[in-house]
């Protein structure tokens, strides 16, 4: 059901019901310099695939690098490259930049080098650069990255705020929160068959939002985010869905 109905019910959860502010999770705002620095790599590069992989994939599928291979093969390639090289996550912390663009950009390399190495080897004629990097950054493609990242940190987000629920024994507030915004039905019909108040049912609901924006900035601190800019972080993830 989410699915189907994947970007209104994004739209409605996010902007009318999840609060604002005083939210900030500070125990993710090191989660990846703490994974570098302890070496607990395994861990950091599952969080990396699973979150960037089908954007990149989407990405790299907008340029003309598409005509290397099947996206998913050279993001998988491209991750199986720079993930073994131990300096490159130390790299990027001290670069400053947000990851998804760090890894926008460490892929465009990565195409380049692919098409160079074919070039060597016979099979591919070399683009010219300039070529290359207008079909490696064009507006489109970054475009796709975004509504697939976006889509994907909805998703994972909505997961994650699923199990907080059931680990907390507040199955029924997630349950509540998905017939209210995914199903759009009222309190005044939800309540009596989960045999609380509207007040409750409307209380339950947010408890459940809480959770929700939680598990959001827990992936955007980890892209990179600021404290001072998190609301407007989730209204550009809204937007870049929409342009879909």
């Amino acid at each position: 059901m989410i699915r189907r109905r994947f970007p209104g019910y994004a739209a409605r959860m996010c902007s009318a019901e999840v609060p604002s502010g005083g939210l900030f999770p500070s125990t993710e705002r090191t989660w990846i310099v703490d994974r570098i620095r302890q070496g607990e790599r395994a861990q950091l590069h599952h969080h990396l695939m699973i979150t960037y992989s089908g954007a990149l994939a989407g990405y790299v599928s907008a340029t003309g690098f598409r005509s290397l291979s099947e996206p998913r093969e050279l993001v998988s390639g491209f991750f199986a490259s720079r993930l073994s090289q131990d300096g490159w996550l130390s790299a990027w912390l001290e670069s400053g930049m947000r990851m998804r663009r760090w890894l926008m950009n460490g892929l465009l390399l990565y195409c380049h080098e692919r098409l160079a190495e074919r070039s060597r080897d016979g099979r591919t004629a070399l683009l010219p650069g300039e070529v290359l990097d207008a079909v490696g950054s064009g507006e489109d493609a970054v475009r796709t990255f975004e509504r697939v990242w976006a889509r994907g940190v909805i998703e994972q987000a909505t997961a994650r705020a699923r199990e907080l629920c059931e680990e907390g024994g507040q199955g029924r507030h997630w349950e509540l929160f998905l017939r209210h915004h995914v199903g759009q039905r009222p309190y005044a019909d939800l309540a009596p068959e989960f045999g609380v108040s509207e007040q409750q049912a409307a209380g339950m609901v947010r408890t459940a939002s809480i959770k929700l924006r939680r598990a959001l900035l827990e992936i955007l601190v980890r892209d990179g985010a600021g404290e001072g800019n998190l609301d407007s972080e989730i209204a550009a993830l809204l937007d870049a869905m929409r342009g879909g």
